[in-house]
């Protein structure tokens, strides 16, 4: 996926994907998922030529596959650059300090992630080969969409982990200010239904006008 300029990303983000597909943390994380199973469709497809490749109904399901996970994935991957703020996307010359160190972190999460799945994968493939056989043949496409899909997963993972880390911002200001018009500040009313500020006095008791309080 190519960097953007912030110009570009306002722009592009303005009105495409809808805020409300990343509005929440619960709803970044349903993106991310989904996401993930994207680069799910590739393993899925070297496990097809594995056991159906070469045939026509291994490489037509391949073809499918692929195809699907990429449509999924471009479209979950703008709604994440939206989400991030440009955190992934954006190119580095136009991070702040705090993204960077935050790109650079969910950098290295995903390097660690991209371990642990070679690990797994070796772990699995250790234990799927026939016992007692030095040869073992495996289809040339099995291979070829078992590469595809490590460097998928590589490729993918520093966006979905962008997505899943981000946390929902602070509520603003305004928000604020409608919970002191509901009566939970200055000018609330008790329990009793008398008002909680006297007008004409400041907060720590003393009248505006400057008169010493008794």
């Amino acid at each position: 996926m190519g960097e953007l300029t912030p110009g570009q990303l306002e722009a592009r983000y303005r009105d495409w994907p809808p805020r409300s597909w990343y509005a929440t943390r619960g709803r970044r994380r349903i993106l991310v998922g989904v996401g993930a199973a994207s680069a799910g469709l590739i393993w899925i497809s070297a496990i097809v030529c594995y056991y159906l490749a070469p045939s026509t109904t291994a490489m037509w399901t391949t073809f499918a596959l692929t195809g699907a996970a990429f449509v999924i994935y471009v479209v979950v991957y703008s709604a994440l650059v939206g989400a991030t703020r440009g955190v992934i996307g954006l190119a580095e010359r136009h991070l702040d300090e705090r993204q960077s160190l935050e790109r650079r972190k969910i950098q290295a999460n995903a390097h660690r992630g991209t371990t642990v799945t070679l690990v797994v994968l070796g772990v699995l493939l250790s234990v799927a080969m026939p016992r007692g056989e030095t040869v073992v043949q495996i289809p040339a496409a099995a291979i070829v969409m078992l590469v595809f899909g490590v460097i998928a997963t590589h490729v993918i993972l520093p966006s979905l982990m962008a997505g899943w880390q981000m946390s929902d911002p602070p509520p603003d200001d305004e928000d604020d200010l409608d919970d002191l018009d509901d009566g939970e500040g200055l000018g609330g009313e008790d329990e009793d239904g008398r008002s909680g500020w006297a007008p004409g006095r400041s907060g720590d008791g003393q009248p505006i006008d400057g008169k010493t309080a008794t």
